[in-house]
């Protein structure tokens, strides 16, 4: 089975900063004319706002609007946020799937069945949310990859098991023993994919400086496949987290990219990732087990009383939700680097003294939720009649 969508309702931003370079500069011929693309302002302090700026290679001061470096002038409509948004009907999703069901039907007391499905769901964007959660939203194909709900293989087992009957149902003998039965649900599933993801600027800063709320900015691996990032860890035992920090990095811009739009001393900027990033990984596997114990007393004819003895999550087995993937490398959110501080070092930095930190520093890889409760055990009595 499978379906392909071509449409999805895409919260895309409405107002998104263009890129502005010396030779296509915007606002041109007014007194806000930008001929350089920045989301931070470089100072040469930043204990007492306003912040004094060094110079742009054109002589100007560094812009320090609110939402980071020069972004406020170089969106289309000023006056409204780039973080603005606009719910659009775009971006294509598809599901296929492969069912699988076996079925032993009720005789001498026992009834077995086992489900199992092979499946694999991808998307430019999951769900609709108050963010777009791809990547690039001015390229969703950029973002194409697992759905956050994929599921690739689900392993059901179910059964059924009466006690046979030894004496009449309306004798005392009959209500006492007999009416027992056992039911139960096994559930075995693939984890969630998930990508990590950062909002402080280490990723997508020339569109939305520090301030990015509407995207999931990918970062992006660096030297690994994503197997090798990949601890072999849950990520819920402390000091062992599911990925390792040394496999992520940075998607700088170099001093004069974009047809010399970044300026010449300032090292901070970053980009969006290209493509093909996103839900690269998965969490483990989930699993859980209920159990019914099942008393049937029928009292008279028209009337049966009924005795449930129900245990959810049997061997109080946990499963864990996705790690933490929200980290923040520029930890502070710092818009305002002084010149001359590092942007990035090699190994990451831990002692915050480089515009970006380790990512470890914010939790990477930790696994701190679970999803489903914990063993619980309840009891019902009903009267049918």
């Amino acid at each position: 089975m499978g379906n392909f969508g071509r449409h999805e309702i895409v919260p895309l931003p409405f107002n998104q900063a263009q890129i502005a370079s010396p030779t296509k500069p915007i606002r041109a011929g007014t007194p806000v004319e930008q001929d350089y693309t920045y989301g931070y302002s470089i100072v040469t302090e930043n204990t007492v706002f306003p912040y004094p700026s060094i110079p742009l290679p054109n002589g100007q001061p560094y812009q320090q609007t609110f939402e980071g470096g020069n972004v406020d002038l170089r969106v289309p409509y000023i006056g409204y946020s780039a973080e603005s948004e606009s719910y659009t009907a775009a971006g294509i999703s598809a599901y296929n799937a492969l069912q699988a069901h076996l079925e032993k039907r009720m005789s001498h007391g026992l009834q077995v069945g086992a489900s199992y499905t092979y499946s694999h769901s991808t998307d430019e964007q999951s769900a609709m949310g108050l963010f777009y959660n791809g990547n690039n939203p001015l390229n969703l194909r950029s973002g194409y990859g697992l759905s956050d709900f994929d599921r690739k293989h689900v392993l059901n087992f179910t059964y059924m098991y009466q006690l046979p009957t030894f004496f009449s149902a309306t004798s005392i003998k009959g209500r006492i023993a007999d009416g027992w039965a056992l039911s139960g649900l096994t559930v075995i599933q693939s984890g969630q994919p998930y990508s990590i993801v950062d909002y402080s600027g280490a990723v997508g800063s020339i569109f939305y400086g520090v301030n990015d709320g509407i995207t999931n900015p990918i970062v992006p691996l660096s030297g690994c496949t994503p197997k090798q990032a990949l601890t072999g860890a849950s990520g819920a035992t402390p000091g062992f987290p599911a990925l390792k920090a040394s496999c992520f990095g940075l998607p700088l811009l170099n001093e004069g990219d974009l047809n010399g739009a970044i300026p010449a001393n300032d090292p901070y900027e970053t980009n969006f990732i290209a493509s093909g990033q996103r839900n690269i990984f998965r969490q483990t596997w989930q699993r859980r087990a209920d159990i019914s114990l099942i008393k049937t007393m029928q009292i008279t004819e028209r009337s049966t009383l009924k005795f449930t003895f129900d245990v959810f999550n049997l061997t109080n087995t946990a499963s864990f939700d996705i790690p933490i993937d929200d980290v923040s490398q520029n930890i502070n959110f710092l818009g305002f680097p002084v010149v001359g501080q590092a942007g990035a070092t090699t190994p990451c930095n831990t002692d915050y003294t480089a515009l970006y930190v380790c990512p470890t520093l914010s939790g990477l890889g930790i696994t701190n939720k679970t999803i489903g409760s914990p063993r619980q055990i309840q009891m019902s009595l009903r009267l049918l009649f």
